[in-house]
């Protein structure tokens, strides 16, 4: 089908009908030219929920996009920008003034080359992902001519500047790409960047007005010990022998960035006789619901353990560094010169860099642990880099009836990416995998990976498999078929919490699958722990879970944490009155501090006191070593625990009290005072736990992950008063300034009347500050600590709607 990028948009808002566009047609008009034109309908429910129906997939992903760009345009536009590999000719080199940022991202992602991998894929991709990329850029089209006309408006972070332009199919499924590699293989773009033969300066791009000189650059080359925020989340999937009904149950919660191009966006999409699905979706995706329920099923996702990459050293040729040796034949590396075009206040200019790749991944080089030499060079093979099944992969869990529908997309599609996948249906079956996309290793090397003295040593270390390249047999050329991949079918219940799959239910555990899908036999988080001990014992006395209840297990922000307090009550207690040394020149009383966690009351609602303290004592403690009763395998759920009874437990304890006094706050301040949201000028109190104390409902002060031009800037944390470094937690003399965790929230139940859902997307469902619904759910989430129904029949939505539009679709 092919249709015109103009459309004729129809708006009713409180009973009042607008128009916009260059014609109009009546509803007579349009019944009699149903085959020339398609309306799509954006109905927006209770805090800006968007509501689209259309009657073709290409018109379902117009209408989506147009929605999204009314919310979000502006992180749109930046990450088809970033992705392009142009933002240093619109913005400049620099993000913050010597930086070099958008020179280096520009140069990364032309390495990684998603547009080009794209263009070369597309006439081989669906027609299902075509009309869906295709819609969906015209009608974020669509929404630019809006804007121009007046119609519509842009955000201030983006009127008005010209690096908002139009967008192809193209751009929206390199996009998804990127997601895919983005804290994967996308995290060694330092490495790519820095990769050349030469022993100097070679690497660095040259400016081709002046000669080629050389361009400055500065890249460190701690990229990897850098503790790196990734998507996070919890899950439940209750089948019918854990819930009071007898039918299924699921709680979506992931853990994501609230800016930039991986926050989520609430909406419905329907398509009329073929799919009614509602949830969220990752800004940017085309059409459909990413996390979600129809009316047979509900699932979600995790941020999956296993890992997507494979780094390989390959031998090199010794009299010439640019060949390199499989199985005894030589073939070159190949070279590609980049030019970008970069802003300056003289105008523009121009740098190329000369980048390597071969036919095994992209070169990188690190001296610290990748050099490239005279014997060896090391390449990256990402498996989601050339991975395009995602759209048709979300596509049919949204159009799946059964479980062993849902179940099946799993065997035609290989579009997970980073994913666990949780789902339960209406009868409470439930169903767990990891089909995140992962390398199949031969048995050799995976006997490499762990047996290999060096080998195995830096996998267990690091997570990175790094193998050897000159056979080709430990060089993997698929992924992880459906059928071996970590799977587990329950009627009681299935969970994740970031772990790897082996305590995907604690009764059941997993085992004998590729060690690139995490460890088993493991110690587990806290946030893990808390999971588990959730399941069995927030229920009530039945033992059995209704939705309420699992809606209170998400919210309560209880932890694992409080477990603990015993112990360092007791050690208050035996080191009562006295004086400890914590540095040279600083003794500190323990009494003040053993008086305040006294305060608290086990969880992080606004109202607890101390619980800042806490969580800066928690960051001080070895998780590993500061246990009496160290980690059993036979023991997963209830071990280390134990904090010994010795002064430098307590010191800890100190330390950790000393840093929160030279951030300006009281060790028995709510945490109400201390942790916050800000929403341009309004600072929202913010209940929430964190990961490193066992909460559940966990948020972060970290933003790293929100890579837009525009992404807040943090105050820096304190300095520990010890380490000398900044504090893991980002308390700053502002607080907890939250940017990450809980986002989109999600507790569907099946009933005899079918689904019945509630939810809430945390930091509210608009970028713009502008927008009505910029903070509404994040205030209404401080002060209620709930979530809301969400209407998904006709019925429900037609009690919840405040506004309508219409988007007449011209076909050629």
């Amino acid at each position: 089908m092919s249709l015109k990028r103009f459309h004729i948009v129809f708006i009713t808002i409180a009973g009042l009908q607008l128009l916009s566009g260059c014609q109009q047609k009546n509803d007579k008009t349009l019944s009699e030219d149903a085959s020339t034109f398609e309306k799509v309908t954006i109905k927006r429910s209770q805090y800006g929920i968007a509501h689209i129906k259309a009657d073709s997939l290409y018109g379902l992903g117009y209408g989506n996009a147009y929605a999204q760009a009314h919310d979000h345009a502006c992180i749109l536009a930046d990450g088809y920008l970033r992705i392009q590999g142009q933002r240093a000719k619109y913005l400049g080199a620099d993000k913050k003034s010597g930086d070099n940022y958008y020179v280096q991202s520009d140069f990364g992602h032309r390495i990684l080359d998603v547009i080009g991998r794209t263009e070369r894929a597309y006439a081989g991709l669906s027609e299902q992902t075509q009309a869906l990329a295709t819609g969906f850029a015209d009608g974020y089209n669509a929404y630019l001519s809006a804007v121009e006309r007046s119609d519509e408006s842009l955000a201030k972070e983006c009127a008005g500047q010209e690096w908002v332009k139009p967008i192809t199919a193209i751009d929206v499924i390199a996009n998804i790409l990127m997601l895919g590699v983005q804290s994967s293989a996308g995290r060694l773009m330092p490495a790519m960047l820095y990769a050349d033969p030469g022993t100097e300066q070679e690497w660095l791009p040259k400016r081709v007005e002046k000669e080629f000189t050389h361009w400055p650059l500065a890249i460190s080359h701690s990229y990897l010990e850098q503790p790196i925020q990734t998507q996070g989340s919890n899950a439940w999937a209750l089948g019918r022998e854990k819930t009071e009904s007898g039918k299924g149950v699921l709680l979506a919660n992931p853990h994501f960035p609230f800016g930039g191009n991986f926050r989520f966006w609430a909406h419905q999409a329907e398509v009329t006789g073929k799919m009614n699905v509602m949830g969220a979706s990752v800004v940017g995706f085309p059409g459909v619901v990413n996390i979600g329920f129809n009316n047979e099923l509900a699932w979600t996702h995790t941020f999956s353990a296993a890992k997507h990459a494979v780094i390989y050293r390959l031998s090199l040729d010794p009299d010439n560094s640019l060949r390199y040796q499989i199985d005894g034949q030589w073939h070159d590396i190949e070279q590609q010169e980049i030019e970008l075009e970069v802003k300056t206040a003289a105008g523009p200019i121009h740098l190329v860099k000369t980048v390597y790749h071969t036919d095994v991944g992209i070169v990188i080089e690190d001296a610290q642990r990748f050099p490239w030499d005279h014997e060896f060079v090391y390449v990256v093979k990402e498996a989601n880099l050339d991975s395009f099944d995602a759209i048709d992969h979300w596509l049919a869990l949204n159009q799946a009836g059964s479980m062993t529908e849902l179940k099946a997309t799993f065997k035609d599609f290989n579009g997970m990416l980073f994913n666990n996948t949780l789902a339960v249906d209406k009868l409470g079956s439930t169903f767990y995998i990891d089909d995140s996309n992962v390398p199949e290793l031969s048995a050799s090397a995976l006997q490499l990976l762990n047996e290999h003295p060096v080998i195995s040593q830096v996998f267990k270390e690091t997570g990175m498999a790094v193998l050897p390249g000159n056979n080709s047999e430990y060089i993997y050329s698929k992924e992880v078929s459906f059928e071996n991949a970590p799977q587990l079918e329950r009627t009681d219940y299935v969970q994740n919490a970031n772990d790897s799959y082996w305590l995907t239910n604690a009764q059941s555990p997993l085992h004998a699958h590729s060690p690139l899908y995490g460890k088993i036999n493991s110690q587990q988080s806290l946030r893990t722990r808390q999971s588990l001990a959730m399941l069995q014992h927030a229920a009530g006395t039945d033992g059995l879970f209704n939705s309420s209840e699992v809606e209170t297990a998400l919210l309560n922000n209880e932890t694992y944490f409080e477990r603990f307090m015993p112990d360092i009550l007791k050690l208050c207690a035996d080191y009562s009155g006295q004086t400890l040394n914590i540095k040279d020149g600083l003794n500190m009383s323990v009494d003040p501090a053993c008086a305040a966690i006294t305060l608290w009351d086990g969880t992080f609602n606004l109202t607890s006191k101390s619980a800042h303290l806490i969580l800066e004592f928690a960051e001080q403690l070895d998780f590993k070593a500061d246990f009496a009763i160290p980690f059993d395998p036979l023991q997963p759920q209830t071990t280390p625990r134990g904090l010994p009874q010795q002064e430098t437990i307590l010191r800890k304890l100190l330390i950790a009290a000393k840093n929160v006094e030279i951030a300006g706050f009281s060790l028995t301040a709510e945490l109400g005072q201390v942790q916050f949201l800000q929403k341009a000028d309004q600072r929202i109190p913010w209940p929430g736990a964190a990961h490193r104390v066992g909460g559940f409902n966990v948020f972060s002060t970290s933003n790293n992950m929100d890579s837009t031009s525009f992404s807040p800037n943090i105050e820096p944390p304190i300095i520990d008063i010890v380490s000398g470094r900044p504090t893991y937690s980002g308390l700053s003399q502002r607080g907890f300034d939250i940017n990450f965790g809980s986002s989109w929230m999600m507790v569907v139940e099946f009933t005899e009347g079918g689904p019945q859902a509630r939810g809430l997307l945390s930091f509210s469902q608009s970028a713009s500050d502008n927008s009505d619904h910029f903070a509404d759910q994040s205030q209404y989430y401080s002060k209620n600590l709930r979530l809301l129904d969400l209407p998904f029949t006709a019925d429900e939505l037609a009690e919840k709607v405040v506004s309508e539009q219409y988007l007449i679709i011209e076909k050629d």
